[in-house]
Parts: C-alpha cells; sequence; structure tokens
C-alpha cells in the first residue's frame, strides 16, 4: 500500500481485525434527548474512546467542545451523544493523526486557503470548527465494513457528506478500507452497545471544492477539466446552495410547512428534508483513454481541444464550430452528456442514491430478495444536455469476461455498473461506429487510480462524486431509438425527482426514536421542480422502503410517493426520445386510493380509474386471474390478453414481494393500469396530472400512490417475438 493512503504512524496501525456482528440505529436530534438514556450492559463508544484516553485524548476533547443545538448553553456534545440509545459509526482518529491534521489545516491557512485553523494547537480550535470535525466522523448508525461495497458508507455523517471507501492492500498483502482517499481504517469494526468503532490513521476532511474544482486538480483529467472551462460548464458545476421556489416562481424561506398530523411524530410534526441543495454526477474520461486512438471510430488520439471538438461533431454536428460556450457547439454537448443532475454513488448499499439499488436492507424491505438478480437492474437518468438521459444497468445475466482497467484477472460484465447497455445482452449496435460508445462501465476508485497520474484521485466533491469511465460517452438518438431504449423503460416514481436524491431523503434510515413518522418525510410545496401540486388540499409525502407481503402492500423498490388529501397533482414526464408510447403506472390497491381522473398535457384520459380494493371488481371487471408453477403458458396469455383488453396488467414478475420468490403477478392488489398510447416529442415538457374525484365522504382521507411508471415503445408492445408484459 502506498504511503499516501494514511500517514506512516506506528506498528499500532497494523493491529489485528475484530470479530462483527449486527446493529440497530437512530438519528441524533438537535439536542440530546435524555430519555434516550438507558442502563447499558457493555461498553459505550463515548466510554470506550475515553477508557483509551491515551489513544484519542485529542479526538475526546474535540468531541467535548462539538455542541449540538441552537442554544449553546443547553446544548450536549458531540460525546454526550455517543452515550445516547441507538447505533451509530465513529471513526475515531488517533492523537497522531488529529495533530497532523491541524498542522496540516494550519499550513494551508498560513498559504491562503480558508481552513478555519489558524492554529496548530488544539486548544485554539474554535468551537464551530471543533463541531465541523466532530461530525466529519459521525454516521447516524452503526456499520460494520462488511457491510459496505466499494464505494461509500451507506449513509452521510452527521456533516451531510458520504464517506468514500476502497479496499486497499499494504505492501504485506493485507486488505485495508481506505476512507476519503486518505484516512486507513487500522481497527474495525469494534462492536461497542450503541454502534461500531473504526480506528483510523488520519483525520476526516472531506473536500470543500465543487465538482470542477476538485477535477481540475488532477492533471490526468487535464483535456476533460479544460473542456469544462471552456464550455462554460463549470459555473454549472459549481451551484451547490439552492433558493427554495414556490411554485409561482417566487422565492420564499424553506420552512416545511405541516400538513398536521398526518404521518406526525409526537409532537405532531412529521420530519421533513434537512437540506435544499444541487449535487450532480460527474463522468469523465481520463487522458490516457481519451490519447489511445483504439479507443473511438476516428482512429486518432485525442489530445487537444480540437481534436475533442472534431469527434464530437462527428455526433452532435458542426453548429457554432469553436464556440465552445455555444450550446449548440458539438464540444459543450459533449460535456453536457455527462453530467448527470444528482449525486449517484457508486451502488445503492453506498446510501440513498446509487447508479443501482443494491444491497439495501431496511424494514424488511431486502432489495436482494424483491429485486433477484436472475434479471437486469437498471435505471434512466437525465442528463445536463437538453432532453436526453442515460440508462443504467448492472447486467446480472450477462457473464461475458470484463478486464478492468489495470487488472490482471477478468471479472464477469455482470458485476459492473454499465452506462448505455445495448440489447441482446449487450451486443447488438445500430451504428456500426457507436460500438465504441455504448456499454460503457463506470470504474470502481480503486480502478481509476490504476491509471497513470490518478494515484490520488479523490471524487468526492462538495456538490457532487466524480466516476471515471472505461470508454467515451456519446449520445446517438437513432442508436437510443433502435437499441438501448427499445425496451419497457420502468421507473420508481421516487426517482423520478432528484432532489430526494440529493437531499438525503430517499432510502435514508429510519430512526427508531422517531416511531411510524420516521418512516416518512413531508414534502413541502415546491421542493421538487418536476411535481406540482394544484391545490392546498394536496400534501405530498415520500415513505421509505418497508415490508411487502403478497396479501398487503406490494411495491417495486420498497418506497413510496404518496399524496394525501383531496389530492390534484401533475409531474413531468421523463424526456424520451420523440415517438409513439405506451405509457402505464403500477400502484398498490388499496381502500384510501380513491378514484382518479387522469390527464396527458391537460387533456383528459379515459374516464375516472378507481384505485380501491374490491374483491370481486378486481376479478370481474379487471380481469384478474390466479396462476402459480403449474398454470400453462396458454392460459397465461389469454388472462393477459383479456386483462390488457380492459386496459390492465398484472404486475411485474421481475419483482418479489416475499422470501418465498412470489412475485408481484401473483398478488391481485398489484396492477398495472395502461392510461393510453400516445405520441411523446423530444424537446417538449410532457406533463401527466391526477385528480381526486372521488364522491365526497365525512372523515374519508384519500392517499395516491403510484408505485412506478412505465414508458414502452409501441413497437416493442406490439412485437410477439419478445413479449415484456411479464417482466
Amino acid at each position: 500500500m502506498k504511503k499516501s493512503f494514511g500517514r506512516n504512524f506506528k506498528a499500532w496501525a497494523l493491529a489485528a481485525l475484530t470479530v462483527f456482528s449486527g446493529a440497530s440505529f437512530i438519528s441524533c436530534d438537535d439536542e440530546v434527548d435524555q430519555e434516550n438514556r438507558y442502563t447499558f450492559k457493555g461498553e459505550l463508544i463515548s466510554t470506550y474512546l475515553t477508557n483509551n484516553e491515551d489513544r484519542f485524548s485529542n479526538f475526546i476533547y474535540i468531541l467535548e467542545k462539538a455542541k449540538i443545538g441552537r442554544d449553546n448553553a443547553k446544548s450536549g456534545s458531540v460525546l454526550k451523544t455517543l452515550s445516547t440509545y441507538g447505533s451509530y459509526t465513529c471513526f475515531a482518529p488517533v492523537n497522531e493523526a488529529v495533530e497532523a491534521y491541524l498542522q496540516e489545516q494550519y499550513e494551508k491557512w498560513q498559504q491562503g486557503e480558508r481552513t478555519g485553523i489558524h492554529s496548530p494547537y488544539l486548544e485554539d480550535l474554535s468551537d464551530s470548527m471543533a463541531l465541523e470535525i466532530a461530525k466529519n466522523h459521525i454516521i447516524e448508525k452503526g456499520y460494520r465494513t462488511t457491510e459496505v461495497s466499494e464505494g461509500a458508507f451507506p449513509q452521510s455523517t452527521m456533516n451531510r457528506r458520504f464517506t468514500t471507501v476502497e479496499f486497499i492492500p499494504n505492501e504485506e498483502g493485507r486488505v485495508y478500507p481506505v476512507l476519503n482517499n486518505s484516512a486507513r481504517i487500522v481497527e474495525q469494526d469494534l462492536e461497542k452497545e450503541n454502534g461500531y468503532v473504526h480506528v483510523i490513521d488520519a483525520a476526516l476532511n472531506p473536500s470543500n471544492k465543487n465538482s470542477h474544482e476538485l477535477l481540475g486538480g488532477q492533471p490526468s483529467f487535464s483535456l476533460f477539466s479544460s473542456a469544462i472551462m471552456a464550455t462554460g460548464l463549470d459555473k454549472l458545476l459549481s451551484v451547490y446552495e439552492l433558493e427554495f421556489k414556490d411554485e409561482n416562481g417566487n422565492v420564499t424561506e424553506y420552512d416545511g410547512t405541516l400538513p398536521g398530523e398526518k404521518f406526525s411524530n409526537k409532537d405532531g410534526i412529521p420530519r421533513r428534508p434537512e437540506d435544499y441543495k444541487q449535487r450532480f454526477t460527474l463522468l469523465a474520461e481520463s487522458n490516457d483513454l481519451l490519447a489511445d486512438p483504439t479507443k473511438n471510430h476516428l482512429g486518432i488520439s485525442i489530445t487537444t481541444l480540437e481534436d475533442l471538438e472534431r469527434l464530437a461533431a462527428e455526433w452532435y454536428g458542426h453548429e457554432a464550430p469553436g464556440e465552445h460556450n455555444n450550446p449548440n457547439n458539438a464540444l459543450y454537448k459533449f460535456i453536457a452528456y455527462h453530467i448527470i443532475d444528482r449525486q449517484l454513488l457508486y451502488s445503492s448499499s453506498t446510501g440513498c442514491g446509487g447508479f443501482i439499488m443494491e444491497n439495501y436492507d431496511h424494514m424488511e424491505f431486502n432489495s436482494e430478495v424483491n429485486l433477484p438478480t436472475t434479471f437486469d437492474r437498471y435505471d434512466y437518468f437525465e442528463t445536463m444536455l437538453p432532453y436526453t438521459m442515460i440508462k443504467v444497468t448492472k447486467p446480472f445475466t450477462n457473464t461475458t469476461p470484463y478486464l478492468p482497467y489495470g487488472a490482471s484477472q477478468p471479472n464477469e460484465l455482470k458485476q459492473e455498473i454499465v452506462i448505455n447497455y445495448a440489447q441482446d445482452m449487450g451486443t447488438r449496435c445500430k451504428n456500426p461506429d457507436m460500438k465504441y460508445y455504448i456499454n460503457v462501465v463506470v470504474e470502481r476508485l480503486s480502478t481509476t487510480k490504476k491509471r497513470p497520474g490518478l494515484e490520488e484521485f479523490d471524487q468526492n466533491a462538495i456538490n457532487g462524486i466524480i466516476h471515471s469511465i472505461d470508454r467515451i460517452l456519446i449520445y446517438n438518438e437513432d442508436e437510443m431509438v433502435g437499441n438501448i431504449l427499445h425496451e419497457r423503460m420502468r421507473w420508481d416514481s421516487s426517482s423520478l425527482f432528484p432532489e430526494l436524491t440529493n437531499n438525503n431523503v430517499r432510502w435514508f434510515p429510519q430512526s427508531q426514536a422517531e416511531g411510524k413518522a420516521g418512516e416518512c418525510f413531508y414534502l413541502p410545496k415546491g421542493f421538487c421542480s418536476r411535481l406540482k401540486t394544484n391545490n392546498e388540499q394536496s400534501k405530498v409525502f415520500y415513505l421509505r422502503p418497508h415490508k411487502t407481503s403478497l396479501n398487503s402492500y406490494c411495491t417495486f423498490m420498497g418506497d413510496e410517493l404518496l399524496v394525501a388529501g383531496k389530492y390534484d397533482f401533475q409531474y413531468r414526464l421523463p424526456h424520451v426520445p420523440t415517438g409513439n408510447y405506451e405509457i402505464r403506472f403500477g400502484f398498490s390497491q388499496n381502500e384510501a386510493r380513491g378514484v382518479v381522473q387522469i390527464y396527458l398535457d391537460g387533456k383528459i384520459c379515459g374516464i375516472p380509474l378507481s384505485m380501491l380494493r374490491e374483491d370481486s371488481r378486481t376479478k370481474n371487471i379487471i380481469g384478474w386471474y390466479e396462476e402459480d408453477a403449474e398454470t400453462p403458458e396458454e392460459t397465461k396469455k389469454e388472462g393477459d390478453k383479456a386483462m390488457r383488453n380492459q386496459g390492465w396488467m398484472k404486475g411485474p414478475a421481475s419483482c418479489h414481494l416475499t422470501t418465498e420468490k412470489n412475485s408481484m403477478r401473483e398478488c391481485s392488489d398489484a396492477l398495472r393500469r395502461i392510461i393510453g398510447t400516445f405520441r411523446l416529442e423530444n424537446g417538449i415538457d410532457h406533463w401527466i396530472r391526477f385528480k381526486d374525484v372521488t364522491e365526497e365522504l365525512p372523515g374519508k382521507y384519500n392517499e395516491f400512490s403510484q408505485d412506478y411508471l412505465e414508458i414502452v415503445p409501441t413497437s416493442v408492445v406490439n412485437d410477439p417475438a419478445k413479449p415484456e408484459d411479464r417482466l
């Protein structure tokens, strides 16, 4: 292991690993809740640290100095928080690590950097800096390193920053987790009564640089970074703090207007998002990749902006040549397509927002049970090139060998995260020249660091994440229409709104102290720019993943976006290429769902739709039928056709509701409603609206819950050789 992964400390850095075991979790309040205290049988995190003061006295000083709450006179310290009921992850830097950190930050301050640390002495540390340092080292849920995939710890720290992790061998071949590209975990998974301690050899100090600044500090990304600057997209990548605007475009204070008792905690107040920020994912080609003439269809070595613009113009046109900051310029379009509108970590086991939902286990919802790996896993995300998106796939069904950069042994492609994965197991390509620019693999951080000059690569910016890719990424609409997006596209309703991912809402773990209220967030009007409520009665909630079953709640990814009250709301459809599409939405029948009128672009779509649960209606009107492993294939085909004739479909077979692998097709509550066939034009925003038209009933409180949205090219719907409706 290179010395840069942690300071070369004493022999304690090679301490033995410890035994692993489970954990529970809790959220930390602004002030320490005395009711959370109880008599512990074992050692607390706080007790462990104080019992080892000879190693952690500097860190203890910081934790005691760091006060949580608005009123410091009444606030408790972070150290007191670590003595409360619940579960935490504590990254504990040893004394030498804290001393080295203070000295390093002081020297940077002397050189003109705004580090906030004006002295190398601990006693000179300000209260605000002590709080920032403390929060960088605490996660409000206990995690073992065995629960973490390469990418990042599953939840952000108290400072709302994700802690990246990679697994690196040292000179002796022993593998250590390395955090934030700097701190090595030298003693891991020390189980305490209220969580886990991981001893680290350097203090955690995530970068405060924005995405383009962080990339620009890496010489081996110099060409891509120069292109960002030349196009002016560095200004976009500088955005972090957002102005909160209401649906009329007026700037307002983000106060999370409260909806009353619905999903409220013991004080009658529901949880609300704590942040309102913009974050990005930046996909970047390294200099060595661009310089390799075998990696592009022109067979040229790309080493200058002119070379890069020449390649881009082959696909994006020759308008405004040389005017790199013109949105119609090919280089501008090339870079914009590399920027995604939300922060996506390597996988969703690494927090509330990975490329692919993977290894998520919470509230009896387990992604590897509910989304079996016998099916590919995928999602779609819009980019900053207007009206375009990328497809992201974890191709679990593809065992093709794949050799990562710098590796001696191949993996299988099914282990990788692939952008714009082509049809037919990733083999088909409509345009022969596009074979260079599809099936683009997102590289793990450990792979990126094998590229020339990227040994010190830091991907964790304050407003997003940077990933290197193994091929040049190009958008071509013909390839999208005829190949990559020539399929049933399905979005979980919560993935339609980047604000949920960017502000630690989606998949955020529940606190035991919150009770049922901890399962949800209330989203104030205007929080999601692509969602509008048309009356004051519509209250929008996000519900975290929770248990699914055949006889109760059925869901695609476990979570819900629920609109309660006499609802009338609309959201913008994802930007798909121009074409004819069948639009459907999936939902779980329920007595509270009500009767809804659907509109597309202001036009009524059919008669009002009842979403109420009623067995006789489900079987007699909708035409749902029971099936099992013994049901003949012909019976299934006839039954599915009869349902489609009524505008209905069963839930997908690719989603399992129980550990017995019962799929959503077997649940009469899990349905898909076909809204209709429509012409969607690229370059135009299309809005779908849902309005409650249920007859007024005293005391009734309707809830609209859309599980997922499907947009399917009619050529796919009408292809009998490849029926997609089962999946």
